[in-house]
């Protein structure tokens, strides 16, 4: 009687050892196909990003992200470090370009420093300055010879400076800038725009740190080997 209760709890043992392994292989497949699927079914057209009715085609091998920002919004101001460490971190991966929105006559007159800055190639030492300057320090930079007694107090020749911010070159690129805000259909800024035709901005549902999620999974997308039908 003992041999038998002793081996009919041995098949109970084997059958529940059984049972919890094939418990454990089903749960490991799903969890490995959820979240292999995770990265490319996370995100939403529509919800989290939008797709441009009037794509911008963009040439060469990287994929191009292009952000339109302004100085004089503090959303900017912040998202900027984050962006910056981002943009790092994809180093050759992607192409990154800053576009100044040109939604007001001040923002115009901070937009033309950004292109006066960047013509002068002094732009990567005064980028933030320029920001903490609005936004920290409270300078009011809402004219051009504001503008001017700042930058000379930072260091940047002022005679040049002005002669480059009223220049044609600063003219066609704040033309150019306007242009590509209206195409591409920017009405808040900071926006971002990844390879033409995938828009991005922060929503309520969207904060800018899941901003860059995005921005990840759709680099990504456009990454992945096109198909060919």
């Amino acid at each position: 009687m003992a041999k038998k209760q002793s081996k009919f709890l041995l098949q109970q043992k084997i059958a529940l050892g059984l049972f919890a392994l094939t418990l454990i292989g089903i749960v490991s497949y799903l969890g490995i196909k959820t979240f292999g699927d995770a990265p490319f079914g996370e995100f939403v057209e529509g919800e989290h990003y939008q797709l441009l009715e009037n794509p911008r085609r963009v040439r060469g091998d990287k994929v191009e992200v292009m952000e339109f920002f302004s100085y004089g919004c503090v959303h900017c101001f912040n998202f900027e470090p984050m962006l910056a460490d981002w943009v790092e971190s994809k180093g050759s991966d992607i192409n990154f370009v800053r576009t100044p929105a040109i939604a007001n006559d001040y923002w115009r007159i901070l937009g033309r420093a950004y292109f006066t800055l960047d013509q002068m190639e002094v732009l990567e030492g005064k980028h933030m300055a320029m920001f903490r300057a609005i936004h920290q320090s409270r300078s009011d930079l809402s004219t051009p010879e504001a503008l001017f007694d700042f930058i000379e107090k930072h260091g940047v020749e002022r005679d040049k400076f002005e002669s480059t911010y009223h220049s044609t070159q600063v003219d066609s690129a704040i033309n150019r800038a306007d242009q590509m805000a209206r195409r591409l259909k920017v009405a808040t800024v900071p926006t971002i725009v990844i390879q033409g035709k995938y828009q991005i901005r922060a929503t309520r549902s969207i904060g800018q740190i899941r901003m860059l999620d995005v921005m990840d999974y759709l680099v990504g997308l456009e990454q992945q080997p096109q198909k060919i039908n």
